[in-house]
């Protein structure tokens, strides 16, 4: 397993600290973005009402980013038409 810098140590705690499931919740890192994955369903309780918490999980993590430069977005699979 990859080394997780403390940014995304924090954003992976803080999602599975709001869902159902926290061994479901996966973090990784593409570029400067931190990508959350968790349980089919579950996406919800992340975004919060009107984007309310992962607007704080953003804000926590840019904090704790010593640049300041890191995103945190949801990692969705697809949905087949």
């Amino acid at each position: 397993m990859p080394r997780m810098s403390d940014p995304v140590k924090m954003a992976l705690f803080l999602a599975q600290s709001v869902v159902d499931q926290p061994a479901a919740v996966r973090a990784t890192v593409r570029g400067p973005t931190i990508m959350l994955r968790v349980a089919g369903g579950e996406e919800g309780r992340v975004i919060g009402r009107q984007g309310r918490v992962i607007s704080a999980i953003r804000t926590l993590v840019r904090a704790a980013d010593s640049q300041g430069k890191l995103g945190v977005d949801l990692d969705a699979p697809r949905r087949e038409r």
